[in-house]
């Protein structure tokens, strides 16, 4: 427990000090850690499917991460679809010079790394260059963290009934309703750092620290996309673990002393993130 906690310490500093200092200095600097992420998260993910005998084909992986952040910079979220057809277009490509020796499968896990979690994870990046790109950051992460945070202690505290056992034994009903009310109690503490007290207004690259002006329009929005929010990270977490029950692992790596891996991390977050991107997509066509 204390080599989790202290890894859990160092976690939250590492993120704390690319958003809250090297991205006041320049906003590509957060990109940084996402695209770490991302790419460690294909590790893993490569390494995993190995186990199952899927062999995916690093190339395309290779192409999308090379390709991806170029073209996102350039052409925004348009770039994420260019350099997705590009990856495919190899993968397909490396099918067809490979076919004696690879398989449908290959291909099939190969695309599957591709959007999860490559793709999902450049919603950070979305969401990193909005003009709320702070303001979404922290959402996602205090709605994601607090909801896992009150769902382990709910389900520690009343957990009787298994949510879906077969998926994850430790899952149960009382956590989902604490995961609930973890993400609101994270949207409540964005509501108020951002909307109601501005306290990051003097930060450098904040960009929008308040969505709505009316707290009876702010409160039901923040409330309902907390909702939405909690009910991904959820899903993300049980999708996670059945991807671990069918090939076989505990943990999709070993980088985090006591939390396992990068996606063993970015289970919940991956689902989150795009819905995130796509509220503050939305929001600011509305809003322009």
């Amino acid at each position: 427990m204390l080599k989790r906690n202290l890894t859990a310490v160092a976690l939250v500093a590492v993120a704390l000090l690319f958003i809250l200092y090297l991205r006041t200095l320049y906003v590509e600097l957060a990109d940084i850690l996402f695209y770490v992420f991302m790419a460690f998260g294909a590790f893993e993910m490569v390494r995993v499917g190995k186990k199952c005998e899927y062999q995916a084909f690093v190339l395309p992986l290779v192409v999308f991460a090379v390709a991806v952040y170029p073209l996102f910079y350039f052409f925004n979220a348009a770039g994420i679809l260019f350099a997705a057809m590009l990856a495919v277009l190899t993968a397909l490509a490396t099918l067809l010079f490979n076919r004696a020796s690879r398989t449908l499968n290959d291909l099939l896990f190969t695309v599957l790394i591709l959007f999860y979690p490559m793709i999902l994870c450049t919603s950070f990046f979305v969401i990193n260059h909005s003009s709320a790109g702070l303001l979404g950051i922290f959402f996602v992460l205090f709605v994601t963290l607090l909801s896992d945070a009150f769902a382990l202690f709910a389900g520690m505290l009343f957990g009787k009934k298994k949510l879906m056992e077969d998926v994850s034994p430790k899952k149960t009903v009382a956590g989902a309703v604490g995961a609930y009310v973890g993400g609101l109690v994270g949207a409540t503490a964005v509501l108020l750092l951002f909307d109601v007290f501005g306290v990051f207004k003097n930060f450098g690259n904040v960009g929008i620290i308040r969505l709505f002006e009316e707290y009876y329009v702010s409160i039901p929005v923040y409330f309902a996309l907390a909702i939405l929010c909690t009910t991904a990270a959820i899903i993300g977490d049980l999708a996670a673990s059945l991807l671990k029950r069918k090939t076989g692992v505990k943990d999709f790596g070993k980088i985090f002393p006591g939390h396992g891996g990068v996606m063993d991390r970015l289970d919940s977050l991956l689902f989150v993130a795009p819905i995130v991107a796509l509220f503050l997509t939305v929001y600011m066509g509305v809003a322009a």
